[in-house]
């Protein structure tokens, strides 16, 4: 997800962002669908803190989740814990993917694709999914749509993202800053974790790092490239149908049967 020269971006923020999207399901129901309509077995790409890998895995799914964050591997290690679930979690490189194993489906949730700094990571990474897929199947990818409006209401604006339990049961709160950049296509993101701390005093925890987000021509442009000959495009993880203001571009391209 990042070059092997960077620091990783998560590797002080892991409990944070666990405690934050550990509750988050709205994608799962996706997901499942997706598995059971390609078979098994299942690859994530940047699979974080192994969100939705377990759910898959609870469901029956054989799952390989790979990431480059060992800070998050670790927390997806501390949450599969004891369980005995069809279930790996490596450390890996999304864009060089390789091995022997045949997937029914590779997905990369929740903007992981976003990691990604170059149009020639974004081309190396579809290429490797494709080459792992077996004739049939999919891949997944769930990116945020960078409409006019949304980049403009977002550009240098500190908005609140969320509220939530942290680790010892602290409320923090989570705002979120963009700097973007249209011609490069990159967001510089500030992450900002606020809480009070048991002397009364105001702590904030602060991170940064840059994402490069895929307009929907590049993207269904890197996908007819790598060789997938038919792509559905949705506007959320529901399915509902894309529009030009959608909040989300989901797409599910099939691996050609020949």
């Amino acid at each position: 997800m990042r070059d092997e020269s960077s620091a990783d971006p998560y590797a002080q923020i892991a409990d944070l962002y666990e405690a934050e999207h550990r509750g988050w399901t709205d994608d799962l129901d996706l997901y499942r669908a997706l598995a059971a309509r390609a078979g098994g077995p299942v690859l994530e790409l940047g699979c974080g803190s192994g969100r939705v890998a377990i759910a898959l895995a609870e469901a029956g799914h054989e799952l390989q989740g790979i990431d480059t964050s060992e800070a998050m591997l670790a927390i997806a290690s501390r949450n599969l814990g004891e369980r005995r679930l069809p279930v790996t979690f490596t450390l890996g490189d999304m864009r060089r993917h390789s091995g022997h194993q045949v997937f029914g489906l590779v997905f990369c949730a929740l903007d992981g694709l976003l990691h990604l700094q170059s149009a020639d990571d974004v081309r190396d990474t579809v290429v490797a999914a494709h080459d792992a897929l077996r004739p049939g199947g999919l891949l997944a990818l769930d990116i945020v749509n960078p409409s006019p409006d949304l980049l403009a209401m977002r550009d240098g604006v500190v908005r609140h993202q969320s509220t939530f339990a942290g680790p010892g049961d602290a409320e923090i709160t989570h705002f979120v800053s963009w700097d973007i950049d249209p011609d490069a296509h990159t967001i510089e993101t500030a992450h900002f974790y606020d809480w009070l701390s048991e002397d009364g005093l105001v702590r904030r925890h602060t991170t940064r790092f840059r994402l490069r987000y895929l307009e929907r021509g590049e993207a269904e442009a890197v996908l007819a490239a790598a060789g997938f000959d038919s792509v559905e495009l949705y506007g959320s993880a529901q399915l509902d149908p894309f529009e030009s203001d959608s909040d989300r571009m989901v797409y599910v391209a099939t691996k050609s049967n020949a």
